[in-house]
């Protein structure tokens, strides 16, 4: 029994009628998702990377050489507003992990480029996080992940319906 069967237990006594068994399977997720990414963070400041940082050059890395996009490029892969992609791409320039550039096929086109540092930064990090992801999942055997695996796919792809 955990903090979310009593408080489901709770509310059984207060209000009978009322079936929480969403509210369980809801609230088992987001304080999962705050363990997960409280703990991939811890993972990306010993890179000197913020969540949003570490997605941008990860981004970048697997675009594959030249490691360049332009910044529209970038939102549509990130899914964010463009005056947070300013804040990323700014603090990242600052830190000498990437450099804003002009575009190779078109010249009117300014890039973000991972530069040498950030590379290298961010396949140290890279490494680094699949090994948290895999301490994190090592919890569950290789059947539990992938059962795991297919049923949160299933969910994401039933939910985008509604």
């Amino acid at each position: 029994m955990d903090a979310l069967d009593h408080i489901q237990q709770l509310w059984a006594k207060q209000m009978p009628e009322l079936d929480t068994s969403s509210m369980a399977l809801i609230g088992r997720l987001q304080i999962l998702h705050k363990q997960l990414t409280q703990t991939m963070s811890q993972t990306f400041r010993q890179f000197q990377l913020t969540d949003a940082g570490f997605d941008v050059l990860a981004t970048l890395l697997r675009s594959g050489p030249p490691h360049a996009l332009t910044p529209k490029q970038l939102l549509e892969q990130l899914l964010v507003t463009s005056g947070s992609m300013t804040s990323r791409i700014d603090s990242l320039e600052k830190q000498g992990l990437i450099a804003r550039t002009i575009g190779i096929n078109d010249k009117r086109q300014r890039q973000v480029q991972l530069t040498p540092k950030g590379k290298t930064t961010i396949e140290q990090a890279i490494k680094a996080h699949v090994e948290t992801q895999k301490r994190l999942l090592s919890v569950l055997i290789e059947q539990e992940q992938r059962d795991l695996t297919e049923m949160l796919r299933t969910f994401m792809a039933r939910s985008a319906q509604t």
